[in-house]
């Protein structure tokens, strides 16, 4: 269990399942919105027949192709999904890390929008069980890991995301699974608090939105070019966010610029240059209130 919650290789683990995970389910979701499309075109039987005839074969060729797609990419896609499910039952800890929570909660947030969300109905196939498509058990699903990672760390990552999250996201899944009768009015109630927790959060980031873009250049993150807030020194002498570097590590145990060889022990905190950074913040904080 201590390998689970603190161990560089399950955390590497859980980074390349969210890599799977994303890709997977994205695919899977683009090939069912082609064959959602061909198969509205193919229902309209006067506008289909007008087509030539060489664009009709091509169609259909592209349909059994997503159809393949589709079938290959949900089925590895649920055992990843399902892997996620039991994994954050078990233990919680590595999925909060500052380099993983962020990432899993955006997945999370993209997902949800693409099951709920606007462009929902693109989704909607003939025989979704052709393809193993079950999106009331995916919703199911990933609706409870984010209870099972409910936390005030896990509220914020899902807040920070400001591409999928939306306060009408999660009214919408809510009101899905209520009628869908996806989850017991416990679970929905809980679900219902998590995200007032996370729009709370929202609110409260909207009041205290400070703009830090007018940074020095050395407090700055020199791969992202965003304010630090807890540097680095690595062996080459570059500092970095600590966040952004260990997001780096998990895909490559390298420093970026110069390609050596590089692992989380070998980084080193810069306590002087936080100090000035946090103090910094606190000034531009009081001078904009």
């Amino acid at each position: 269990m201590e390998e689970f919650n603190s161990g560089k290789q399950f955390v590497r683990y859980i980074n390349m399942l969210i890599n799977d995970t994303t890709f997977l389910l994205d695919e899977s979701l683009e090939s069912l919105k082609r064959i959602h499309e061909v198969q509205e075109e193919m229902k309209n039987k006067e506008q289909w027949e007008q087509l030539p005839r060489d664009q009709q074969q091509a169609r259909q060729s592209q349909l059994a192709q997503d159809e393949r797609v589709s079938r290959s990419y949900l089925a590895l896609a649920t055992e990843t999904v399902d892997m996620f499910h039991i994994l954050t039952k078990q233990v919680q800890k590595p999925f909060l890390r500052p380099e993983l929570g962020p990432r899993l909660a955006a997945m999370l947030n993209f997902n949800l929008q693409q099951l709920c969300g606007p462009k929902c109905r693109d989704l909607k196939v003939e025989n979704p069980e052709k393809y193993g498509f079950e999106p009331k058990k995916l919703l199911d699903q990933l609706t409870d890991i984010y209870l099972q990672l409910d936390c005030a760390r896990f509220a914020k990552a899902i807040a920070d995301d400001q591409r999928s999250y939306s306060k009408e996201l999660f009214e919408e899944v809510i009101s899905k699974m209520r009628k869908a009768g996806i989850k017991s009015t416990i679970a929905i109630e809980k679900f219902k608090l998590l995200a007032e927790k996370v729009e709370e959060i929202v609110a409260k980031n909207a009041r205290a939105e400070i703009d830090y873009s007018d940074a020095p250049d050395e407090f700055r993150d020199p791969l992202m070019d965003t304010l630090m807030t807890d540097p680095v020194r690595l062996p080459s002498g570059t500092i970095m966010d600590r966040s952004i570097i260990l997001r780096h590590l998990l895909n490559s145990p390298t420093d970026p610029f110069n390609r050596q060889t590089l692992t989380e022990s070998m980084l080193e905190p810069v306590p002087e240059l936080k100090e000035q950074i946090h103090a910094w913040m606190r000034e531009k904080q009081n001078s904009d209130h």
